[in-house]
């Protein structure tokens, strides 16, 4: 998240953060993030959309990686190879300190330190738990 939030911030775009489909959920449709996290519109000026609302968005091509552009009966399954592909690219991307002509670039493997401590504490006190989490936190931490 800190990773494409930087990128975002610094080419000027709007940050979705689209976590449909997350393995802690059963419902496909719902956005893990608005799920876990107090819903937020901006991080340090960056405008952000990472509700339910997603479901309703459509998000214009191009895309980067190139492998999104494929139709969407195509793109079901990624396999491992390709995700790590991505991963690389992504990266690429973000270290280059450009952009790209993509309308839309899918931040979908894990760039894990991939930017700098900065972005990440930027999305440590922009993002919060949702107050039943936070309780749940506090209680373990408590107990433990």
């Amino acid at each position: 998240l800190a990773a494409a939030w930087s990128y975002a911030k610094r080419t000027n775009r709007t940050l979705a953060i689209d976590w449909r489909g997350s393995c802690y959920l059963d419902q496909p449709f719902v956005n893990a993030f608005s799920v876990f996290f107090e819903p937020i519109q901006d991080i340090a000026g960056v405008r952000v959309i990472c509700d339910d609302q997603i479901n309703q968005f459509s998000f214009p091509g191009p895309f980067f990686p190139r492998w999104w552009n494929k139709p969407s009966i195509d793109s079901i399954f990624r396999p491992d190879e390709q995700i790590f592909r991505e991963r690389d690219e992504l990266r690429q991307l973000f270290e280059r300190q450009g952009d790209c002509d993509a309308n839309t670039v899918v931040c979908d493997a894990c760039l894990m330190w991939g930017c700098d401590e900065d972005a990440e504490r930027q999305i440590f006190r922009s993002v919060r738990p949702r107050s039943e989490i936070q309780r749940q936190i506090d209680a373990i931490y408590r107990d433990q």
